[in-house]
């Protein structure tokens, strides 16, 4: 395949009214009276020469605009639609984090707990798993995800981990880490038995009814549809982010926004079939203060006020994707984006959504 997407260039090259054209499934989204919003994603994905990208929309706890934009091959015969596989990369850690609470639920492990209870490897260490919730543990990004070829396991991986734990056990202040939520992955895997894919998908997947996004198996087969690119050009194989089962807790994810839109809509809504109330609530208690502002991190979410009220968020960054899952609790109105661009300017199409819905009446 060629290194550069062409339809990068010639997307520069046309008007708003050819690449609205090119939308997919248009004609849907205008009857549903939200012309303005597929036009505006129309152009913004010409824009930043984005070759895909799928949005969807929940109002009021529904499902109320779903669409892909753009294509998956230079050609421009195959176009993203609602189920096209991205990497979703650290929306991933939303689900580590509600498997998580499903067990201390069922009384499997509390948030006090010391991972070392779970994890040889980080035996002699104080760390506990309110802490790696909360990128309160001290732990940093030393060990970087390992291809397949490279044939490291799991085991490995800990020990590389347990080896860089800082020895110092008073409280930490903010670091993001994405080691944090492999280790809870592992805590996972100890305390269920199961594999860390399996239990995302027997407690949260099935009940969700969630389809065709998974998480990585170490299969050439299951990897995302859509291939990552910075400023239109096809990123090389070599230089593109391995991917690591050991990493899956932490990015994983490879998903569409269809699939997103029904867990989304449970988790807005506090259906128990993912989790009880009270573990819906606690996951958005402002925790540790983050370096980004006034964004607090509580359990996973990472959660602030705005203008419209209470956001809680998670974003999502893997070299050539870009992903964002923005919602506003209280109305139970939420934003999903995927793209597979490292251009993205997924904070403004979010407030650019939410300021188009809000004027519109919707919101």
């Amino acid at each position: 395949m060629n290194t550069e997407y062409a339809f990068g260039y010639i997307c520069r090259k046309f008007t708003i009214s050819t690449l609205f054209i090119f939308s997919v499934n248009a004609i849907s989204a205008e009857q549903g009276g939200h012309k303005e919003l597929t036009q505006y994603l129309d152009e913004v994905r010409g824009e930043f020469t984005i070759p895909a990208m799928a949005v969807a929309i929940i109002t009021a706890g529904k499902v109320s605009y779903i669409e892909g934009f753009g294509y998956l091959d230079e050609k421009l015969t195959k176009p993203t639609t609602d189920k096209t596989l991205f990497r979703a990369a650290s929306i991933s850690k939303l689900f580590t984090a509600q498997a998580i609470m499903k067990l201390v639920e069922r009384r499997k492990l509390s948030l006090d707990d010391e991972v070392g209870l779970y994890i040889p490897q980080l035996e002699k260490s104080q760390i506990t798993i309110k802490q790696l919730l909360t990128h309160s543990s001290g732990l940093t990004d030393v060990i970087r995800p390992a291809s397949a070829k490279q044939g490291r396991s799991l085991k490995r991986y800990l020990e590389l981990v347990g080896g860089a734990v800082p020895e110092e056990s008073e409280s930490h202040s903010f670091v993001y880490s994405d080691t944090n939520y492999n280790l809870l992955g592992e805590i996972i895997l100890s305390v269920s038995g199961q594999r860390y894919d399996a239990f995302i998908y027997d407690n949260i997947f099935k009940p969700a009814k969630i389809r065709k996004s998974h998480f990585y198996d170490g299969s050439d087969e299951n990897l995302a549809e859509t291939h990552p690119t910075y400023r239109g050009k096809l990123i090389d194989k070599l230089e593109q982010r391995p991917y690591d089962l050991a990493f899956n807790p932490s990015e994983g994810l490879i998903a569409n926004v269809y699939d997103l839109s029904q867990w989304l809509t449970l988790t807005l809504n506090n259906n128990p079939v993912i989790l009880d109330n009270h573990s819906f609530d606690a996951m958005l208690v402002p925790q540790v203060k983050t370096t980004w502002g006034e964004i607090y991190m509580a359990l996973g979410w990472q959660v602030y006020e705005n203008e419209y009220g209470k956001v809680a968020r998670h974003p999502g960054s893997i070299r050539g994707y870009k992903s964002l899952v923005l919602t506003y609790p209280d109305s139970k109105n939420a934003i999903i984006i995927l793209s597979n661009s490292s251009d993205t300017p997924r904070w403004e199409i979010a407030k650019s959504i939410t300021d188009i819905l809000n004027k519109n009446g919707e919101w």
